[in-house]
């Protein structure tokens, strides 16, 4: 493996009249660690040419002096006379400016002087690795970008000849071949993951040859691939082998749960449109079924999915007990809510409209409250969360503390102005615990005297103000555990810790375990 720790392996020739000097350098060099393996040798410049047609190497050591055909003549037969453009090393034993010059003209890498030194060389092959990998990998984006330029084309509607040829050339496929367009989407991340796409190629690419798999952005944490069935024979054996080793491997990289919408096989590139809209059809099935399975086109093909609204009783219920501040109520009728969308098969987009309907009546409400809607923490998540993929249990717990939150608002702006104000500290609290907050600034902040104001605490949330910074914090704390690779003392710094040993000191009085303990305690279930 070559200094990147790339995993490719480049072919190399060796040429030199002399026996001992090919099998010493055998011997010598690390080849594999370099970034080479030795695919062929030969003892004169003819049975060179005719096995640099065959093998095709990457590069070319070769001696100069040799009978039949010397090295120069080598190099110059292969670069004039032949469509191959190999890298040429040369070996010699002779310091002759001439020859170095007449090497270089026709592109020689490097002209290396016998004995050889092992460092030297080995120096120079790291350097050809580096160099072949960058060549292949700007060849291999090349063809992509074209290829995915006419895969764009053909999804909007441009089916025309040209599209279809280049994705025949470029992804090397016949023009009846079996085709399916995927959606594959990464769960429960309310941002945009850094690198997505990079980590998804590399989960194709831990098991497939490049340039197999065609990957076009399909929306915020969310791509389509294109895939060739015969080409995933050739390798994993089938098609639902290749899903659900992605599904396994992308869940473990990114310690979250994938979906994946598999599209209605198609034949040739005219046919990846209708592959494409049915893979968007099958993702309308995402919130019908409790596993997160892969769901294929060919399954759910006599099925359908219901584009309604929830029953207007049902609605008016929730409001209602958001009125009386009825907990127990309120959560059982978000449960009945959520029971019902997989009871009646509501389609993906249906599930949406319903939720966004609460939402928005929920805001329209503290408007006419004279409440300010910004105060709800959870609004702006709230307002956003289509824009993700999401399981169906996440959103039902992102709404559930939407609409608690809202509950709360509600109420309190129902009662005096005085637990107006202590509802707000509260807010300010969830908003602003990475500061330095003191019970004599935050009586500042709201003119409030601070004896009353942490008495008055106390007695509406049944907690101590400085309690409930420390759960703040705590809960963040963890979610950044949970959800990032930040050092303990990030972490600390984050959640409003000067001191990264007290931070260790309080989590572990709070949790029972310290920091790192959490955090491998979560990431091992999640395996």
């Amino acid at each position: 493996m070559n200094r990147r720790g790339d995993k490719s392996v480049h072919n190399v020739f060796l040429v030199d009249d002399d026996h001992f000097v090919r099998k010493g350098l055998l011997r010598l060099i690390d080849w594999e660690k370099c970034g080479f393996k030795v695919c062929a040798e030969a003892d004169n410049g003819e049975d060179a040419l005719e096995l640099i047609l065959e093998r095709k190497p990457d590069l070319v050591v070769t001696d100069i002096r040799m009978p039949v055909l010397d090295g120069l003549e080598l190099i110059k037969s292969t670069v004039e006379s032949t469509n191959l453009k190999p890298n040429f090393v040369i070996v010699s034993g002779y310091n002759d400016f001439k020859y170095a010059q007449q090497a270089m003209r026709y592109g020689v890498q490097d002209f290396i002087l016998k004995p050889i030194d092992k460092d030297e060389f080995e120096k120079t092959l790291i350097r050809l690795a580096d160099k072949l990998r960058t060549e292949k990998e700007w060849k291999i984006n090349r063809e992509k970008r074209v290829a995915l330029t006419a895969l764009e084309e053909i999804l909007i509607g441009e089916t025309n000849e040209e599209n279809c040829t280049i994705l025949q050339q470029k992804l090397n496929i016949a023009n009846a071949e079996e085709l399916k367009y995927i959606i594959l989407e990464i769960n429960n991340a309310i941002h945009e993951i850094c690198n997505l796409k990079e980590k998804i190629n590399q989960a194709i690419m831990s098991s497939l040859q490049e340039g197999m798999i065609l990957t076009r952005d399909h929306g915020i944490n969310s791509f389509g691939l294109l895939v060739s069935i015969r080409q995933l024979h050739s390798i994993k054996g089938n098609l639902e082998h290749f899903v659900t080793d992605l599904q396994e491997q992308l869940s473990t990289r990114l310690k979250t749960e994938i979906s994946l919408f598999v599209g209605k096989t198609v034949k040739g590139p005219s046919g990846i449109k209708e592959s494409f809209e049915t893979a968007n059809m099958v993702s309308q099935f995402k919130y019908t079924t409790e596993r997160n399975d892969p769901i294929y086109f060919e399954l759910v093909r006599e099925q359908s999915v219901h584009y309604i609204e929830l029953d207007h009783s049902l609605y008016k219920r929730l409001m209602d007990r958001i009125e009386e501040n009825n907990l127990k109520a309120i959560l059982s009728t978000i449960e009945e809510m959520f029971r019902e969308f997989r009871k009646k098969m509501f389609a993906r987009d249906a599930v949406k409209t319903s939720i966004n309907r609460c939402v928005h009546e929920l805001i329209k409400t503290i408007k006419q409250l004279d409440g300010d809607e910004n105060q709800v923490s959870t609004l702006h998540t709230m307002l956003q969360w289509d824009k993700y993929p999401l399981t169906f249990k996440e959103i039902q717990t992102m709404f559930t503390e939407f609409v608690l939150d809202c509950a709360e608002l509600i109420h309190l702006l129902h009662s005096d102005h005085a637990n107006g104000n202590i509802y707000k500290v509260k807010k300010y609290i969830e908003n602003h615990f990475q500061e330095n907050i003191t019970l004599k600034s935050l009586a500042n902040e709201f003119y409030m005297n601070p004896v009353y104001m942490g008495q008055l605490f106390r007695k509406t949330y049944g907690i101590y103000y400085k309690d409930f910074i420390l759960e703040v914090r705590m809960n963040e704390a963890k979610k950044l555990l949970r959800q990032t690779d930040m050092r303990v003392y990030q972490v600390a710094e984050s959640v409003g810790f000067g001191n990264a040993d007290y931070f260790v000191t309080q989590f572990e009085k709070y949790e029972g375990i310290t920091p790192t303990q959490y955090r491998k305690k979560i990431h091992g279930k999640s395996l």
